[in-house]
Formats: C-alpha cells, sequence, structure tokens
C-alpha cells in the first residue's frame, strides 16, 4: 500500500521497527561471514585487503545499488518480493506468460528454504560464541539453539508490528556494539581502509588466481539477508528501509567488517573467531548474549518475508486458502500464517540437528539466496522494458553489469550444491513444483467444468415455482469459488431441497494484479432476478478477505435494497472434489493431475471457512465432484 504520512507512525519509529524486522539478518552476517571468506586463505595483507574490498563493494554494488536504490523503485504500488514484481510485469503486459510464473514460484520455493537455513545458522552461530568464553560447555550449544528457535517461532502469533518495535532497540544496540568494536581495532590498523580501493580486489585475484574466485562463496554471505530489504518493503515502506540502511546499518557493517581484518592482521591466531575475538576480555560475555538476541531479530527478517510471500501465492492462486491472521490494525502487510509458521520450525530445527554447526552449515547457505536473486534480476529487468521503457544502452549496461555480479557469485556458490546446498534447492523445486501444479489444476477446472455450467436463467425459474417451500426474513449467502462465479450449484442444491430463503446473496471475489483496491471500487453489486443478488468482492493481492466485514460495508452504504441479517445469515461455500479419471488419462501430465486431485482433496473445509472469515456455526459446506 503507498505510504500514508497522515497515518503512517512518524519516520523514526518505523524505521526503527524495520531494522527490527528487515536488517536482523544481513546485520547478523558479521558472526560467521569474515571467517569464512579467508578460509584456507594464509592472513596476509593482500589476501585480507583482497577480502575486505570484496565485502565492500559486495555491499555497495549489490545491496545499496541494486536493492536499496533500484530494486525499492519496482514496487507494486507498495508492495515488494518476487511474485508482487511478477504481478507488476503481468499488468503491463497484454499477455500472461507461463514463465514468469514459474520463476516467480521458484522464487518463493528459495525465498522458503532460506527462512529455514537463515534461523538455523543465525542462532547456532551466535551460541557458538560460547567455545571462546567457556570451551567446557560446548556441549549445551545444540540444545540451546533449539530452545531458542521453538521460542521464536512460539511468539509469532504477535504479529510484526509488535515484535518489530520490540525487537528494533535491541539492533539499535548491536549495530552500535559492532561498529565500535570493529572502530576500535581500525585505528590501530588503519591501513584495512585501503580496501575501499577495488584496486586490492584485482590485485588480490592476480595473486590467488582460481583460489581466490572461490573465495567469493564465502563473500557472499555478507549480502544474505538482502533479499529481506525487498520481500518486507510491504511491512514499513521505501523510506524508513533507506534511512536505516544507509545512516546506521551499512556503516556499522563495514566498521565490523574492517574491524575483523585489522585484528587477523595484527593477531593472525585469531582467524579461528574473529568476532568474537574483537571484544575485550570484559566484554564477551554481553557480547554473546548481545548476538543470541540479534540472531533471533535476524531469524525475524525472513520469517516476516515468508509470511508476505505465502500470502500473496495464495490470492494470486498458487496454494490453497491457509487462514491468514492480520496482527495490525493500521497495517494490513503485517500478517501470521500458523501452518507455514510451523513449517519453517519444523525445517529449521531439522537443519540444525542435520549441520550440528555453522561451519557445515554455511556450505549449503548462500546458492538459494543466490539463485534468488538471480530470478529477482530477470523480472526486474522485465519492468524496466515494460514499465520503466529503458533504451537498449541502459538495459545492456544493467544486464552485463549485475549479471556479470550475480553469476561470479553463483559459479562460485554452485560447489555447495554437493556439501549442503542441495537440500534449499531442492525444497525450492518441490514447492514450485507444487503450487504450479494447483495453480495449473485450478485454471483447467475452470476451463472444462465452471465455465460449461447450466445458466442460471433456468435454474432461478425452478427456484421461484410454486413447489418451493418460502423461508420469510431468511437471508442465504452463497459464496462461490474464486473461478466458478456463477453460482449455479448453490442455486441446485435450493432447488434440491424445495426451499426459497427471501433474499439470496452469491458472492464471489477477484483478485487483482495489484497490492490494494480502492473503497469505492471494491463492491460491485447486481441484481440477477426478484431478490436474487450477485456481488462480486474486488480485492489486491495483499487485501486481507473477509466476506463478513464486505457484507458489512454493503450495509453500511445501503448498497442493497434492504439490510443483511449478519448476525444470523446462513453462509453456504462449494468445496470441489477432484477424481482422476484413470482409464481415459494417457497425457504425460497425468501423474501432475493426480497430485492436484490429492492436493484439492486433502486440503480441509476448515481452510476455506478461516480464509474467508466465516463463522463455523452458520457456515454449510457444499461438496461437488469432477473428473478430470
Amino acid at each position: 500500500m503507498p505510504e500514508d504520512k497522515s497515518k503512517s507512525p512518524k519516520l523514526s519509529l518505523l524505521t526503527l521497527a524495520a531494522l527490527g524486522v528487515v536488517f536482523g539478518d544481513i546485520g547478523t552476517s558479521p558472526l560467521y561471514a569474515f571467517r569464512q571468506s579467508l578460509h584456507g586463505l594464509t592472513p596476509d595483507l593482500v589476501n585480507i585487503l583482497g577480502v575486505l574490498s570484496l565485502i565492500f563493494w559486495a555491499l555497495i554494488l549489490v545491496i545499496s545499488l541494486k536493492y536499496a536504490i533500484i530494486l525499492l523503485y519496482a514496487d507494486n504500488e507498495g508492495e515488494g518480493g518476487i511474485l508482487a514484481l511478477m504481478a507488476l510485469i503481468k499488468r503491463s503486459r497484454t499477455h500472461k506468460t507461463r514463465l514468469l510464473s514459474i520463476i516467480a514460484v521458484l522464487g518463493v520455493g528459495l525465498m522458503i528454504g532460506d527462512g529455514m537455513l537463515t534461523p538455523a545458522i543465525s542462532v547456532i552461530s551466535a551460541i557458538e560464541g560460547i567455545h571462546v568464553f567457556a570451551p567446557s560447555f560446548s556441549h549445551i550449544v545444540l540444545p540451546t539453539t533449539c530452545v531458542i528457535l521453538i521460542g521464536l517461532f512460539s511468539i509469532q502469533y504477535l504479529g510484526t508490528e509488535r515484535i518489530g518495535f520490540y525487537f528494533g532497540p535491541i539492533l539499535l544496540l548491536w549495530f552500535l556494539s559492532i561498529g565500535c568494536l570493529g572502530l576500535v581495532h581500525i585505528l590501530h590498523q588503519p591501513i584495512v581502509l585501503k580496501a575501499v580501493n577495488p584496486y586490492y580486489a584485482y590485485t588480490f585475484f592476480q595473486h590467488t588466481g582460481w583460489r581466490g574466485y572461490m573465495v567469493l562463496g564465502g563473500v557472499f554471505l555478507v549480502i544474505t539477508g538482502g533479499e529481506t530489504l525487498y520481500a518486507d518493503l510491504g511491512h514499513f515502506g521505501k523510506t524508513p528501509m533507506r534511512v536505516a540502511w544507509f545512516l546506521l546499518v551499512l556503516p556499522c557493517l563495514l566498521l565490523n567488517y574492517f574491524g575483523q581484518g585489522a585484528l587477523v592482521l595484527q593477531h593472525p591466531s585469531t582467524m579461528v573467531n574473529p568476532f568474537f575475538l574483537l571484544a575485550p576480555p570484559w566484554f564477551l560475555f554481553s557480547l554473546i548474549a548481545l548476538a543470541t538476541l540479534a540472531t533471533i531479530v535476524a531469524s525475524q527478517a525472513v520469517i516476516t518475508a515468508t509470511f508476505s510471500l505465502t500470502k500473496q501465492a495464495i490470492l494470486l492462486f498458487f496454494y490453497p486458502h491457509l487462514p491468514i491472521i492480520q496482527t495490525s490494525k493500521t497495517n494490513p502487510g503485517q500478517i501470521y500464517i500458523p501452518q507455514v509458521n510451523q513449517l519453517i520450525a519444523f525445517g529449521t530445527i531439522l537443519l540444525v540437528l542435520i549441520f550440528q554447526s555453522s561451519a557445515a552449515m554455511s556450505h549449503a547457505y548462500g546458492i538459494a539466496i543466490n539463485l534468488l536473486m538471480i530470478l529477482t534480476s530477470i523480472l526486474l529487468i522485465q519492468v524496466a522494458i515494460r514499465k520503466w521503457r529503458w533504451s537498449i544502452l541502459q538495459l545492456t549496461v544493467a544486464v552485463l553489469f549485475f549479471g556479470t555480479i550475480d553469476f561470479a557469485f553463483f559459479f562460485a556458490n554452485i560447489s555447495k550444491i554437493i556439501s549442503g546446498g542441495w537440500l534449499p534447492v531442492t525444497f525450492a523445486f518441490f514447492s514450485a513444483f507444487i503450487m504450479l501444479t494447483w495453480n495449473q489444476g485450478i485454471s483447467n477446472l475452470h476451463k472444462t467444468h465452471y465455465l460449461k455450467k447450466e445458466k442460471l436463467t433456468s435454474l432461478i425459474k425452478q427456484i421461484y415455482s410454486k413447489n418451493m417451500h418460502f423461508l420469510p426474513k431468511k437471508t442465504s449467502i452463497f459464496v462461490t469459488d474464486v473461478y466458478d462465479t456463477g453460482g449455479g450449484n448453490f442455486l441446485r442444491f435450493l432447488k434440491m431441497n424445495a426451499i426459497r430463503p427471501e433474499h439470496i446473496l452469491i458472492v464471489n471475489f477477484l483478485v487483482k494484479n495489484t497490492p490494494h483496491i480502492p473503497d469505492s471500487e471494491q463492491i460491485q453489486i447486481k441484481n440477477v432476478s426478484h431478490d436474487i443478488y450477485k456481488l462480486t468482492l474486488n480485492y489486491g493481492f495483499m487485501d486481507m478477505i473477509s466476506i463478513p466485514s464486505s457484507l458489512k460495508q454493503i450495509n453500511k452504504k445501503k448498497l442493497l435494497p434492504f439490510l443483511i441479517d449478519i448476525n444470523n445469515a446462513t453462509y453456504f461455500i462449494e468445496i470441489s472434489n477432484v477424481i482422476v479419471d484413470l482409464k481415459e488419462k494417457k497425457s504425460s501430465f497425468f501423474w501432475q493431475e493426480k497430485l492436484f486431485a490429492f492436493l484439492i482433496r486433502h486440503y480441509s473445509v476448515n481452510l476455506n471457512i478461516n480464509f474467508y472469515q466465516l463463522p463455523y456455526d452458520r457456515t454449510v459446506a457444499i461438496g461437488v465432484y469432477y473428473v478430470l
């Protein structure tokens, strides 16, 4: 939603909240990124300056230029994320492209995989500070990590607004602390500041060759978390994110990385864990505690982004109707999805138990985010072509510049697939296949069944026959499937039961490729016949769908010749059951059709009731069978 300065909290408060929700992931990368970048290298001046130069320019070119400046302009009316980007492109095209959907849902799968890996590697890397502070207690690292993660996922129902304002001050203290720790060591070895010059990155590659190129796999860990800057855009808006990044996050990160380089240059033995060894002994325990809190916040960034992307997937018909809980009265972008929270929690704990250390996990971490960034770049180029109308010269420069950076990191990261990176990538492809199967299955139902149903006119005549039992002062509200807008099944249900309520409302909803629909355009009403009315409710892909709330608006605006008795009305919903004909199906998509039939048969009726926010005690589900 476009930022409304009159209603939004002050910029300082939004910036603080954005700090707590968005920047935790990239903000805790110093715990392990510099150490992994130097892995296997001699800690001499050439190597340290080279790695620091690569880190500096990665943060400047990828996060500052690509994400904070360019990509934030590619918002879909204030919303971000790869699905919002896809919807924005589809709005500017005259026809739909299947490839866009494939790219977008694969990006969602990669983001969910990241939502599992980031909490795991962030929290365990902080708890591993115990190795430095009290080596004899190293055996408690794994159980402590699991307990903290379980606690984190258990508070998600509070919502990102409340969590963000709690976590913001923690991240503020974190960034100031790591910045100061780094600054102290830079003052002892100011020579590291020379790494700002990209010449030292060039010299590093000349000196180390292929081995130095593979260091980019470790350097990439510095920018993981940047993707949440775009995915969480709808929660806080562009300005708070840019203020937080350029005035606090970026300077403090650079100070800390350069400080770690200065420490290792002066004391090569500190390479084992340069982050925690930056701290004086009297501050070490406090730093471990602060790092633990900061990594909890880091996990929140990707969890929040995953909720946003899942909601977009549901409303764009790539996923069944999971219940979406609104956690803020003022900001519709702040939500909680219980089923997704449980899935990420299970995957995160499983990854901790499988890898058992941040060093082992770093081999799996990065490749999924790298692929997501490449897919985002592809869609961004489409926006530049279709919406921004960039010239051929501008497009060529952008493709060569950002394409070179993205694929340079990709080929350095590709070896991680064998050492554990296959896990998030496999999960992403599996998720994308499920989402595309759902989307294609619903589209096929629309084409093969819903469009061929009996017209309402003949059914209406039968409804008003003398054989029907009239129910005075009774309103029946029929909520149709998003593709089945006719409502014929419901009228057929009334005919079979020989009843006719005084008022019949056939309600269907449409989701547009825009985040939010203005109030004046949300409701369309058509009088079908007598007291039968067809209501079309228009929503954006980030709006909250609530049938009762929309009916209240209709009463308030007096859009119908009668008032809807919302507290006593009976709601009817249609539940589709799909059966695949085993005798006739010989196509190559047979197993995909079987999967779709399984999905639509096993997602609960309760999900639809919760999704529409209907009352359980006055909602009737009508089962309808279709044969594919």
